[in-house]
């Protein structure tokens, strides 16, 4: 139910509701993509039990290639309907300082949003190597200098070094994805839910969204808010809606089945939408109208589209 909500809260960071109202919900969804990595590392556990470390990194390297392999081929219609030259598209985005990019830092130059699927890759590789060499608890030792370190030379980089940094040296698997998913894992093997109050943890869910919005004030009021969007907070909040969630007894059967079926696909081509809606609504001219309900239109297709898909290769296979 949590990635199913989470699924939401990303399709929000990027096409967001308008004006400061949405700029200042828009820093509470940062805590989506760090909930999805503690996910992973919750689970670790139980894929290890398994034996199936090395089939999970399989199918999230096959899930690496689709995805790119889909934003290629959109990428390209897209150019052939604008009438773009498609022989200069090709070479832009398979330079080597692209590749290079790519390769080191999970940064996909056929959509942005894809890093995640290569950093949860590169998580997945280096736990499995770690474990091997029995020394685990060096992930662990490194995931608060990793996450100091996306602070201090993400948002915090105009403050601190009166100067702003590329977002993706820090956006990537080593200063997001190894510290989250340790966290998880960490939450998961020490068994931290059990020490937690609902009640405390409902009051400083609270507190660090407020924190979190006094963050962005301050920083946008002083002129120094870079374009990496993990505040200090953030951590924070994504910790105690995490553990909140697992000492929680509710339950949604329509949620879960989205989090469980759709959300990562839901993820990944849900800027397909985006750039289908954008472009009818501005022929229809129903711009100014569509901006307030983007974020629900575009989850809303998305998980429809995904939905009919199923039924039909449910239907394919059948006969």
């Amino acid at each position: 139910m949590l990635k199913a909500i989470c699924a939401f809260l990303i399709v929000c960071i990027h096409v967001p509701f308008p004006g400061k109202v949405g700029a200042y919900f828009t820093t509470l969804t940062r805590v989506a993509v760090p909930v999805f990595f503690m996910i992973t590392g919750y689970f670790y556990s139980d894929t290890v039990a398994r034996h199936k470390e090395e089939r999970q990194i399989r199918k999230i390297f096959f899930l690496v290639v689709e995805a790119n392999a889909i934003f290629f081929i959109w990428n390209i219609a897209l150019g052939i309907l604008r009438r773009d030259s498609m022989v200069t598209y090709v070479q832009e985005i398979f330079t080597g300082k692209s590749i290079l990019k790519f390769l080191a830092l999970n940064e996909s130059p056929l959509a942005g949003h894809l890093w995640y699927l290569g950093a949860i890759l590169y998580v997945l590789v280096i736990v499995l190597l770690v474990n091997k060499l029995n020394c685990r608890k060096i992930l662990y030792y490194l995931a608060p200098v990793l996450l100091i370190a996306d602070l201090i030379f993400g948002k915090y980089s105009l403050l601190i070094f009166h100067q702003e940094f590329p977002y993706i040296l820090v956006r990537n698997f080593l200063c997001v994805g190894i510290p989250y998913f340790c966290i998880g894992n960490l939450i998961r093997e020490q068994q931290y839910t059990e020490r937690w109050n609902k009640k405390v943890l409902q009051v400083l869910i609270a507190v660090f969204a407020i924190t979190s919005l006094a963050e962005r004030f301050a920083l946008v009021n002083a002129g120094l808010n870079a374009t990496r969007d993990h505040y200090l907070s953030t951590t924070f909040l994504a910790i105690c809606l995490f553990v909140y969630t697992l000492k929680s007894n509710w339950y949604n059967k329509e949620l879960a089945v989205i989090g469980r079926k759709y959300s990562t696909w839901l993820y990944i081509i849900h800027p397909i939408f985006i750039t289908v809606f954008s472009i009818v609504v501005g022929k229809l001219g129903l711009k100014s109208i569509y901006r307030y309900v983007a974020p629900i239109v575009v989850y809303c297709a998305t998980l429809t589209f995904l939905i009919i898909l199923q039924k039909v290769k449910i239907a394919m296979k059948s006969k």
